[in-house]
């Protein structure tokens, strides 16, 4: 299994970590709203450093049309073997609207990564078309030893 390229240094792990993600989105091309860390533990006097899967327990998406028609809004998820998971396909959020996607506590694990995109059919690879706030939770997962 592949692990993600996104490590973050610190003295503890991760332990309820409550955070969001805000972006406006520009053009149709998927773009990375999370890639799940892993934490690289310090080592600590006698205590070697380590690493620590974490784990996105994903809470809620939303995503906002801020162009001046209809636009519509994939999401997917990307696994640790570039495998991609789509959970919503062209949705459509019309003009001054937004579009809620509840994940009900979906997981993601190490690696993963979750994308969105977005199509206005103008063209215009340089407008805003969309806002998206994503709010999750990292939590350490299960410690095993790697070999």
């Amino acid at each position: 299994m592949a692990l993600g390229n996104t490590v973050i240094e610190t003295p503890k792990p991760a332990l309820n970590l409550f955070e969001v993600t805000r972006m406006e989105l520009q053009g149709d091309d998927y773009f990375t709203i999370l890639e799940v860390p892993r934490w690289k533990i310090r080592a600590n006097g006698p205590i070697p450093e380590s690493y620590v899967n974490t784990a996105a327990i994903m809470t809620g998406l939303t995503v906002t049309n801020q162009h001046t028609s209809d636009i519509t809004v994939s999401a997917r998820i990307i696994s640790t073997d570039n495998h991609a998971y789509p959970v919503i396909k062209s949705a459509p959020i019309p003009t001054n609207d937004f579009l809620y996607i509840s994940f009900d506590r979906q997981v993601l694990l190490t690696g993963e990564r979750l994308e969105i995109a977005c199509d206005s059919n103008t063209g215009s690879p340089t407008a805003n078309h969309a806002t998206v706030h994503f709010s999750y939770i990292i939590n350490q997962r299960e410690q095993y030893p790697e070999y």
